[in-house]
C-alpha cells in the first residue's frame, strides 16, 4: 500500500491514467475526422518523440542503445504505435469512440489467448479460460445489432468493416506487447519509448508519403487540439503516471485501467458526440469488462511484481 505522504501522488497518477486514456478515444475521432489517419499518426509521434527527446535531455539519460536492442525496439514500435496506431484511428472513422474502446478493450484477453498457444507461454486457468469465452460472447453481443442487418443497409456494413479493423488492431498491439515481454527490455522507459514511437514515426511519415495526404490534409484548429493531445498528454503524461503507478501500488490496483478506461471512453463519447449504446451494446460492455477483469485477475496473484505481459505494454491508443 502506498504510504500516506505518497497518496495524493497515487491519487492524481490514477486520474491521470483513467481520464488521460480513457479521454484518447475522443481526441482520436477528432482527429481523424479532418486528417488521414497515416498523417495523425505521423504527426502525433513527431510530436511525441520531441518532448520525449526533451525530457531524456533534461534528466541527462543517453538515447543510445545497443543495436540488437534498438532493431527489437523498432519492430515493437511499429507493431504498437504505426500499425496498431493506424488502424484504430481508420476503425475510429466507422465505429463511435465508445464502442472502439470497447472492442481494444480486448487486448488482455487477446494476449492471454496467444500466450496460451505459444510453446512456452504462460497457460490460461480455468478461471482464465471463463473469462476469455465471456469476453467472446460480449464481442458477439456488442456487434449483434448490426450483425442482424448487414445484408440491409449499407451503414450496418460499414460498422462491421469498422469492427473487423479494430479486432485486427488489437490482436497487432498484442503481438507486439509479446514480443515486448519476450525481449526483455533492459532501457529507460522513455528512452525505449522515444525508440518506439520514432520508428513509428518514420512509417507513419512514409505512409502519408505515399498516400498522399499532405495534399488532402484539412487543417484545423480542432484537429491540431486533438493532435496534441494524444502526444503530450496521451503518451507522455499518461506513461509517466502509469510508470509511477507500478513503482508505487500493487499490481493488481494497477491493472483496473484496463476495463476503467472503456467504460470512460464511453461516457466522454455520449457527452462530446452523442453516441448512445443499444441494451444490446450495453450487455456486451457490461460482458467485454467482466471478462477482461476476469482475465487479468486469474493471471496475476495478488502483490505480484509486473512481470506480466498485459501490464508491461499498457492499453494506451
Amino acid at each position: 500500500m502506498p504510504s500516506s505522504s505518497r497518496r495524493p501522488q497515487v491519487v492524481l497518477a490514477f486520474a491521470c491514467v483513467y481520464l488521460c486514456w480513457g479521454a484518447t478515444y475522443a481526441a482520436i475521432r477528432i482527429a481523424g475526422e479532418h486528417l488521414a489517419p497515416p498523417l495523425v499518426g505521423a504527426a502525433r509521434s513527431i510530436l511525441s518523440v520531441a518532448v520525449l527527446v526533451c525530457i531524456c535531455f533534461a534528466r541527462g539519460t543517453s538515447l543510445r542503445v545497443p543495436s540488437r536492442t534498438a532493431w527489437r525496439l523498432i519492430l515493437v514500435g511499429i507493431l504498437l504505435m504505426s500499425v496498431n496506431n493506424v488502424l484504430l484511428i481508420w476503425g475510429e472513422t466507422l465505429v463511435p469512440s465508445g464502442l472502439s474502446s470497447l472492442i481494444i478493450a480486448m487486448i488482455p484477453i487477446y494476449v492471454a489467448v496467444i500466450e496460451t498457444i505459444l510453446p512456452s507461454g504462460e497457460r490460461l486457468t480455468p478461471r482464465g479460460w471463463i473469462g476469455v469465452f465471456a469476453g467472446a460472447a460480449g464481442m458477439f453481443v456488442l456487434m449483434s445489432p448490426a450483425l442482424r442487418t448487414i445484408g440491409s443497409a449499407a451503414a450496418n456494413r460499414t460498422a462491421i468493416a469498422g469492427y473487423a479493423i479494430l479486432i485486427v488492431a488489437g490482436l497487432v498491439f498484442a503481438i507486439g506487447s509479446i514480443l515486448s515481454r519476450r525481449f526483455r527490455f533492459r532501457v529507460d522507459t522513455f528512452v525505449a519509448t522515444a525508440w518506439q514511437i520514432g520508428a513509428a514515426g518514420v512509417v507513419n511519415i512514409l505512409l502519408t508519403l505515399a498516400c498522399g495526404n499532405l495534399r488532402t490534409a484539412h487543417w484545423t484548429a480542432s484537429g491540431l487540439a486533438a493532435i496534441a493531445f494524444l502526444s503530450v498528454i496521451g503518451s507522455v503524461v499518461g506513461l509517466s503516471a502509469y510508470t509511477y503507478l507500478l513503482q508505487n501500488v500493487p499490481v493488481t490496483k494497477v491493472a483496473t485501467y484496463a476495463f476503467v478506461n472503456p467504460a470512460i471512453a464511453v461516457i466522454i463519447g455520449a457527452a462530446l458526440f452523442g453516441e448512445r449504446l443499444a441494451p444490446a451494446e450495453l450487455a456486451g460492455m457490461a460482458l467485454i469488462l467482466v471478462a477482461v477483469a476476469t482475465v487479468i485477475g486469474s493471471r496475476m496473484p495478488l502483490g505480484s511484481p509486473p512481470s506480466d505481459p498485459l501490464l508491461e505494454v499498457p492499453i494506451e491508443e
